[in-house]
């Protein structure tokens, strides 16, 4: 079965996409779909792209262009404070933004999404990492990271995640005993005390289990977490939100770094998606 050449995106920004069709190699602008680049006029620009590559039986079934990612607010404030991470443990954001995961989930991703709506298996407790490189062509940088997800049944897969942690779902299993707008407490389980040279909770979110809000984990303690400045963030639209009850239950989990929501690919038993994200940084800024 011939594949047929897809057409190479070579700019996308407001809802239109500039494309070379592979058979002309004609240049022409067209709507893009797939969704829009995160981009400043004049500046630093950036804008992600997610392909999958659909095996069965070790074969080449399918070839699935899935447009622009789209990073989320949780990913860009990890960003942001890439200068207070451990170098030691290279805990750079892109460095950790390596842990592809599927899911089901069908609402359209958002900015403020934090986790994928539906995990599926077999990435519905542990990501799966994947290969970083970098892309560099005159002017054009990209970061790219490649993973392979192998189905253990039929699944319509619609939703992927890049994650900074392997694990997707950890949950405490102990309450808040104190919170604060920068910081919470616990006395229950005792967490993995951070340091420069110890991860601990860093790069990592923590979720109440009632109030809808979100804190990115700077560094902790045994029992008390301190969060990025600014603290709680409302998981609806990204604003400042309230500081969460302090007898709440929490759960841990990763900075989901970008999101993407897509037509269904229709897997069973043994087929492999290959996921071929790339972060284009586009300089002149």
């Amino acid at each position: 079965m011939k594949i047929p050449s897809l057409p190479t995106v070579l700019w996308r920004a407001g809802g239109v996409a500039l494309v070379r069709d592979p058979k002309s190699w004609g240049v022409k602008l067209v709507k893009d779909p797939q969704g829009a680049a995160t981009g400043f006029p004049g500046g630093v620009q950036f804008h992600s792209h997610l392909g999958a590559q659909h095996f069965r039986g070790g074969r080449l079934i399918g070839r699935h262009d899935l447009g622009s990612g789209l990073v989320t607010n949780a990913g860009v404030l990890a960003l942001a404070n890439d200068f207070a991470w451990s170098a030691s443990l290279n805990l750079s954001t892109l460095g950790l933004a390596n842990n592809h995961a599927w899911g089901t989930g069908a609402t359209a991703a958002a900015a403020t999404d934090i986790a994928l709506q539906t995990l599926a298996a077999p990435t519905t407790t542990t990501a799966v990492a994947g290969v970083q490189s970098l892309i560099s062509a005159a002017n054009l940088q990209k970061y790219q990271t490649v993973a392979t997800i192998t189905a253990g049944g039929s699944l319509a897969i619609t939703e992927w995640g890049l994650h900074s942690f392997l694990t997707l779902t950890a949950s405490t299993g102990t309450p808040f005993t104190a919170t604060s707008a920068s910081s919470w407490t616990d006395t229950g389980s005792a967490q993995t005390a951070s340091s420069p040279t110890v991860r601990g909770l860093q790069q990592l979110i923590v979720r109440p289990g009632t109030t809808t809000v979100w804190g990115l984990n700077l560094s902790n303690t045994t029992h008390v977490g301190t969060i990025v400045t600014n603290g709680w963030y409302k998981v609806a639209d990204g604003t400042a939100g309230s500081t969460p009850g302090a007898t709440e239950a929490f759960t841990i989990i990763p900075v989901m770094f970008d999101h993407k929501v897509f037509a269904a690919i229709n897997v069973v038993l043994n087929d492999s998606i290959a996921f071929t994200y790339q972060l284009t940084v586009t300089s002149g800024g």
